[in-house]
């Protein structure tokens, strides 16, 4: 079983697919590193603010921090795949060691499961799915 999921992450090891994996995860680290710095920064730009808006402006950092959490968590995954794609491990699940289909790459390349495993994982935690399926990966 081993064997095989080692032959398939080979193969995705190519030095063309590794490069494409390789961009689309650095171009989402940009993103993500860029989306971060401009919340914080409209956030320090606010100033002191009337009694009034007080409320309004809680509201609006609560919401901006919540949003720099799901994208220091999505972060978080794609500097690990990263590092997988430099260990020669990337492609492999990591609960079952099967390959991850090329589909699910493309679409998430910080993908840390195969489909299957990452549906038992999200079932188990009651539909509260792991940030790799989140939508963090279609903003």
């Amino acid at each position: 079983m081993r064997k095989m999921a080692t032959t398939q992450a080979s193969a995705l090891n190519g030095a063309s697919t590794r490069s494409g994996y390789r961009r689309k995860l650095i171009e989402k680290r940009m993103e993500l590193m860029a989306a971060m710095g401009l919340k914080f920064d409209v956030m320090a730009g606010q100033g002191r603010v009337a009694e009034d808006d007080q409320a309004q402006v809680s509201h609006e950092e609560f919401i901006s921090l919540r949003l720099n959490k799901l994208d220091y968590d999505v972060l978080k995954l794609v500097n690990e795949a990263l590092d997988r794609l430099d260990n020669g491990d990337y492609g492999a699940c990591l609960r079952c060691e099967e390959p991850i289909a090329p589909r699910r790459l493309e679409v998430l390349p910080w993908a840390k499961y195969c489909v299957r495993c990452q549906e038992k994982l999200s079932s188990r935690h009651c539909g509260a799915e792991e940030p790799d399926l989140a939508a963090a990966g279609a903003r």
